[in-house]
């Protein structure tokens, strides 16, 4: 008889305590409810601001590279118009030493001619 009592009382105990943990869970349940929306809420603000920053930096980095992109552009150009410029002086030398060449054998010739005749 002495096992009958024990798993009665078991049995008494479990069904209790099942009982009052599920009066429990529906007592806790909007508390319960109301704190996951609010770590919801939470977690949506912050991958918010997370992706307002995101958006804030890559914004930033556009400029940036913008920037960076017309400066070297500038640059480019600068070195360009230098190196042009230095080719023109360069063809123009040039064009004075041929000149002064070929007047040079313009009158060796010349002289030449007058010296046969």
């Amino acid at each position: 008889m002495t096992d009958t009592r024990g798993g009665q009382r078991f049995m008494t105990g479990f069904v209790g305590g099942a009982l009052l943990g599920a009066a429990a869970g529906v007592l806790f349940a909007p508390q319960i409810f109301a704190a996951l929306k609010q770590v919801r809420r939470e977690m949506a603000d912050c991958v918010t601001e997370a992706g307002e920053s995101a958006a804030g930096a890559y914004r930033e980095a556009t400029v940036r590279a913008g920037d960076a992109a017309e400066e070297l552009t500038d640059r480019g150009r600068g070195a360009y118009g230098k190196v042009l410029s230095g080719i023109i002086h360069g063809a123009e030398d040039i064009e004075a030493k041929a000149t002064d060449a070929l007047d040079g054998l313009d009158q060796s010739a010349a002289v030449a001619a007058t010296r046969r005749t």
